[in-house]
This record gives C-alpha cells, structure tokens and sequence, in this order.
C-alpha cells in the first residue's frame, strides 16, 4: 500500500481505525480555545462503546458532539453527546464517519461498508472493508459536516443544529493548504506504516474445539465473531448427517472416529482463511462464511451434499446420508434455530440398513456387505 492508498479508495477497518483516532485525538488538542463541532456515524452502539470515554473528553471541550447510530432505543451516552438514532435501512447506517471542524481547522473520516471482506483475515470484525478517504483537510471537513446537518435534518436537536451553524459561520479565512498538504503528508506516511505492522494480538484463551474432528464449537467462534452486531451478512450452511449416531453402537469406536474424521476434513476443504466450520452436536455442522454470495453459498451446499454422501468409497466405508440447508443472515446470535426449522422441510433418507456401503472383515480378508 502506498502512503496515497492510505487515504482514500477501499480501505481496511485496521486503516479506518488509525484514521479516525488521528481527528478524534486532533479534537482533543491543547491549546485552542476555538468553537467546535464534531460528528460522528458509528453504525451501532458496541463500535461506540470501545470509544465512550475520548468522546466524553471530546464533548466536554466541543461546542457540540453529535452521535449517529442504529438501536432500539435512546442510548445511554456520555454527558454532552447527542445521539440520534438512525433507521437500518438508510445508507447513514452503512456509514463510518467522524468530521471535526473549528474556525481554522477541520479533519475527517468518511466511508460507506462495502458489505465485503478481506478472506485473508482472522477475525469477522478485522475483515471489514469500506470506501472511503480521510484527511485533516478544513474544506473536506467543512462540507462534510454539511452534509451530515443536511442528512441527519431534524432529527438534530434545535440547539444542537443552532450551535453547528454557528461554527460553520465562523469559518471565514482562508484555508491553510500548504501547511495542511505538508502534515497531511506525513500523517499519510505514518497511517500507512502502522497499518503495515502486524497488529498487536491480545492475550487469549485458546479457542473451544470439539476433540473428536478438531472443529470449532459455538463458544469457540464468539471472539472470532466479534461484536454482537449485524453490519457483516453471514452466509451459512447447516449439514445433518441423519446416521451417524448409529455408527458406534454398530461399528465400534475406531469406524465411528474415521467417519467423522472424514466428514470433518470434507467440510473443511475450500474455506477461505476467514471461514469457520463448526461441530454443533453429533450429527450437525455449521459452516459460517462471511459476505458470501448467494449463489456461492448454494453452490457449496449443494457439493457438500453430494460428496458426503459418497464417503461410502472411502475407508471405513460406511453408507451416509447429509442434509444441507443456507441461509444468508446478518443476525446475532446465530438463527441456527431457523435452520434447523427450514432443515425439517428436507426429506430424511432411509437410514437402515443402507443400500451400499461396506466394512473390511473381522479377519482383514476382503470385506463383507452391512446386513
């Protein structure tokens, strides 16, 4: 990435979160004792909490902080910041944005989500890509905050919209471009360096995987989900081997391991690096998939179907018989109840005896049919 990438074009959350601490901390600079205004979009509330502590110091200097985020009801915000709320479905709510302006200075943040991830990355969250530019550029900031008054409309407290235009009129002198240019510059340089580095990896547990196929759990998956937010849509598959409970009871322990090891490493084949495959119970698995497309995730279900069926030509060579169902969802928790429901309308095969499928012999002399 080049130091002129770091600023606009598609961008990581890694680079959105450098850029947007780079205005909000330029907010909280000493000394001036210019008015202020500062507006931020933040999605939903958990992406605000991680932040609740620097916009109470920012509030407590700005002549007005303005909050933007989807939720059910009035949050519960730090004194001096104003919230409102915004509808799920209006672009705003796809929108990261902060843009803080003064008389002589303005910086900014703005990006839309692109509903797109990097598959490269470890976690749902560090995935996130957007479009957008930042910069510490007054004009920008100038217009965006604009924009932000015009889009959020009356929805803005009276004194609030009162205080912004105020700070808009004050801006009466020129810009000072080459000094803007010549920090803008190096701001740029360093954001690109940071993002570069690899980021610093918090002490965690190791993560909860079932010990029979070394999948994930449930409990494994939730630090890789991340906040309990639906800004990424998911793509899942819900697989059922209807059978495979009866595996031990009538092969033994050593067939019942092979089997789900071969399932296992079957539902493990073409994830992406982001992907999770998950062990739900004894015969359910989950393939979470972030920012799938529709006809991929039907694309994938379907050959998994079809090649768990044929494990039946694979050692230990038991006959078995999946089901599949997806789901495009951008909910949390998981709707894995929702599968099961849809799953119900799957027919299930007849289980036994299979029609094919064989067991070598007890005396390792070739093999014999199930009966």
């Amino acid at each position: 990435m080049t130091d002129g990438e770091a600023r606009a074009g598609v961008l990581s959350k890694r680079a959105l979160v450098i850029a947007s601490h780079a205005v909000e901390r330029a907010a909280l600079a000493e000394g001036t004792d210019e008015n202020m205004v500062v507006l931020a979009l933040f999605q939903r509330l958990p992406y605000f909490e991680r932040e609740r502590e620097v916009y109470a110091r920012i509030a407590r200097r700005a002549a007005v902080t303005v909050v933007g985020m989807v939720d059910s009801g009035r949050p519960d915000l730090p004194h001096g910041v104003t919230p409102v709320l915004l509808r799920a479905d209006e672009s705003l709510a796809r929108e990261w944005s902060v843009a803080v302006l003064t008389p002589t200075f303005g910086g900014s943040v703005v990006a839309q989500d692109l509903d797109d991830v990097d598959p490269s990355a470890t976690s749902v969250e560090a995935a996130r890509r957007f479009q957008g530019r930042w910069g510490f550029r007054r004009d920008e900031a100038y217009a965006e905050v604009v924009r932000l008054r015009d889009a959020l409309g009356d929805r803005l407290p009276p004194t609030a919209r009162i205080k912004i235009d105020e700070v808009l009129n004050s801006v009466t002198t020129p810009a000072a471009a080459p000094v803007e240019n010549r920090a803008e510059a190096a701001l740029r340089h360093l954001a690109a360096r940071l993002e570069r580095r690899p980021a610093p990896k918090p002490e965690e547990p190791a993560l909860a995987t079932d010990p029979e196929t070394g999948l994930a759990t449930m409990a494994g998956i939730a630090g890789w989900l991340g906040a309990s937010t639906d800004t990424v849509p998911l793509g899942l598959i819900l697989i059922t081997v209807d059978d495979l409970t009866e595996v031990e009871r009538r092969h033994g322990n050593r067939v019942r391991m092979h089997t789900e090891q071969n399932i296992a490493d079957l539902i493990r084949e073409d994830l992406r690096p982001l992907d999770k495959a998950v062990r739900l119970g004894t015969e359910e698995f989950l393939l979470v998939q972030p920012a799938l497309e529709a006809a991929d995730l039907t694309e994938r279900s379907l050959r998994l179907e079809r090649r768990l069926g044929a494990l039946h030509a694979t050692y230990p060579f038991v006959d078995l018989h999946p089901r599949t169902t997806t789901m495009l969802t951008r909910k949390r928790p998981l709707p894995v109840h929702s599968l099961r429901a849809q799953l119900k309308q799957v027919p299930t095969a007849a289980l036994w005896p299979p029609s094919h499928g064989m067991l070598p012999s007890p005396n390792g002399g070739g093999s014999t049919w199930f009966r």
